[in-house]
Order: structure tokens, then C-alpha cells, then sequence
């Protein structure tokens, strides 16, 4: 069977751009394949003029509540913090293999780039866990890998492929004068995988032991101060932007905790059951202790629920956060 489509597993970073031009300039119509997530930081529109820009299509997918199950749980394991790179590599290949039915699925991986994801043992486990067994291209380091289904039915020819491996980039330069790539006029997506990072990762882990782990949650753990108050959550606004992300990510059982005397912090109390009125103290303590009145004696702090005010507090400010702070 002729197959001229290529489903290309596209990051926007430099090895997924050279695989996409690369398998263009073989004649294979390549669709880029990106997978959205607030764990991946991409700029979605420099990644669609990304791909104007290199004549390939792109598709979106956005990551569903399957990833986070598989976060939990990852069949091989996490990283240094809690990525778990190889788990992940084949939730997003499963997701492509549903798109690109009997067509050409590849990356952009490079052989012994990662030392977690991208070794020769690594790539089957990938392809095991997918269930694409001799069915990725890798066309960066295809000469030094398995043949794949595409090579043995004629599709693609080896020697038409690279043979990269390491982290060296040395060889990039010639690639990229070759394939004709002039990368300032390439926009570049910034970022990367924010589950490799200590402290972003703690904040996951917590929503995980907490029982929380939830798209809504986790599109608010790069926003403020984190604390954990027992069974509540409370998220202290770091300036006026994050104030009003908060006010406007609040659910109807959430608490809002700010100090209308003086100019303070906006908070989010987050909570499974009603908070003990011990808990609400603790959390306007450290609302105060945030405030322009942290050197007072003490400080009112209102709370609000349900667009409501329901209670205005009296509290020291708690500078004690250590014991609350997830970091």
C-alpha cells in the first residue's frame, strides 16, 4: 500500500522541525501532530506559523482526563521529578495513531539524546506501550535503528535518512544549510515540559495525594503562592493579574479572601468539605501576611463565597508559612 502521508509527532524544537522538512522534501505530505497540554508551555500561534512557514498541516490535540490517569500511574516509572517521559511519549503516539490510521507515524527523536526516552530499549517500550511495534519512524537516527515497517515494504529508503545520535549538535549546521532551513525566519515555541521541574512538580504531586488531580486544578499551579491548609488549598495572588485569575477561576464552594483596608493579595480557598474555622484563620493569617499591613499587630481580612461576604476576620499575620508552603 502507497503511503504518502506522514503523521510527524511535531514539538516545534529544532529535531521535529529538521524531521518535517526532511520527510517533505521526500515527497511525503507531513502533518504535524502537536499535543496541548498546560504541562507542555508552547505558544500555539508561533507553532501554527511555525508550520506555515515549513508548509506542513498541523493538528491539535489537547491532552483529556486519560493523561492524568496515566500520570498517576505511569507503566515505566517517572523521571528525576515526575515526568514520565516514556509513558508519556506513548500516550501522544496512541493519540496520533488515531488520526493517522494506516499512514506514516514518526518523531523527531534523536538515539541516546535523553537519557530516560530516546535509547534503542526505550523505543520499544514506547512502541510496545502504543501498540506500534516496528511502526514509529525515527528519520533523525533511522540508520543506526531497527527497520520499520515503512523501510521493509519499499515506502521509505534508509539511506535516505539520518544517522544522529547523542546530545552533540555539531552536525546541524550542514542538516540545516542542506534541507535549506534558515531558522530566523522560523518563529521558535518557547518552553517545555513543566513536569520536569522541582518545583512545579511538588505542586502536582500534592494534587495527587490530595485526590485533586484535575485539568481545573492543574491550570492554576503556575499562578501564585501555594499552600496546603489541612484538606484546602489556598492560592495567593502575586499581583494584580494573578488577583483577577483567581476571582475568575473560583467555583461556587471556593473562598475568596482579600484585606479591604489596606492593598493585598486576592485568595483562593479551595476546599473538599466546609473548612474548620481554625483553617479559615490560618489562611487569613497568611492572606495578611502578604498584605502592605504585614508589620501591623493585626489586619481584617474579608471572606467571601458565592460573590458573597460572609465573614470578615481579625487575624495576626502569619509568617509561619513554611509548615503550609508547597514548594
Amino acid at each position: 500500500m502507497e503511503r504518502k502521508k506522514v503523521y510527524l509527532l511535531f514539538s516545534g524544537g529544532l529535531d521535529s522541525i529538521i524531521a518535517a522538512k526532511l520527510l517533505k522534501d521526500l515527497g511525503f505530505e507531513v502533518i504535524g501532530v502537536h499535543i496541548t497540554s498546560p504541562f507542555f508551555q508552547k505558544n500555539l500561534e508561533d507553532l501554527k506559523n511555525l508550520a506555515k512557514e515549513l508548509g506542513i498541516n498541523l493538528e491539535l490535540i489537547e491532552a483529556g482526563d486519560d493523561y492524568l490517569e496515566m500520570l498517576k500511574n505511569p507503566v515505566y516509572g517517572y523521571g528525576k521529578n515526575i515526568n514520565p517521559c516514556i509513558d508519556c511519549k506513548a500516550y501522544m503516539l496512541r493519540k496520533i495513531k488515531e488520526l493517522a490510521k494506516d499512514n506514516i507515524i514518526a518523531t523527531g527523536e534523536v538515539l541516546g539524546q535523553r537519557p530516560m526516552s530516546q535509547h534503542l530499549d526505550a523505543f520499544r517500550k514506547i512502541e510496545k506501550l502504543s501498540g506500534l511495534n516496528k511502526k514509529v519512524l525515527r528519520p533523525l537516527s533511522a540508520k543506526l535503528l531497527p527497520q520499520t515497517v515503512y523501510e521493509e515494504e519499499g515506502i521509505i529508503k534508509k539511506e535516505e535518512l539520518l544517522d544522529l545520535k547523542g546530545r552533540s549538535r555539531k552536525r546541524y549546521p550542514e542538516i540545516l544549510e542542506k534541507l535549506k532551513i534558515n531558522l530566523e525566519n522560523l518563529p521558535t515555541p518557547a518552553g517545555g515540559c513543566l513536569l520536569t521541574e522541582p518545583i512545579y512538580a511538588k505542586k502536582v504531586k500534592d494534587l495527587m495525594e490530595h485526590d485533586e488531580l484535575t485539568w481545573e486544578n492543574v491550570k492554576l499551579l503556575k499562578i501564585g503562592r501555594h499552600f496546603r491548609i489541612g484538606d484546602c488549598k489556598l492560592i495567593i495572588g502575586r499581583n494584580r493579574e494573578e488577583n483577577r485569575f483567581l476571582r475568575e477561576h473560583k467555583k461556587g464552594e471556593d473562598y475568596v479572601l482579600w484585606t479591604p483596608s489596606v492593598p493585598g493579595p486576592t485568595a483562593l480557598l479551595r476546599c473538599k468539605k466546609t473548612p474548620e474555622s481554625s483553617f479559615l484563620k490560618i489562611a487569613a493569617g497568611i492572606v495578611a501576611r502578604y498584605s502592605d499591613a504585614k508589620d501591623r499587630p493585626s489586619v481584617e481580612v474579608a471572606v467571601e463565597k458565592n460573590d458573597k461576604l460572609i465573614d470578615r476576620l481579625t487575624v495576626k499575620p502569619n509568617f509561619n508559612t513554611e509548615e503550609f508552603s508547597i514548594r
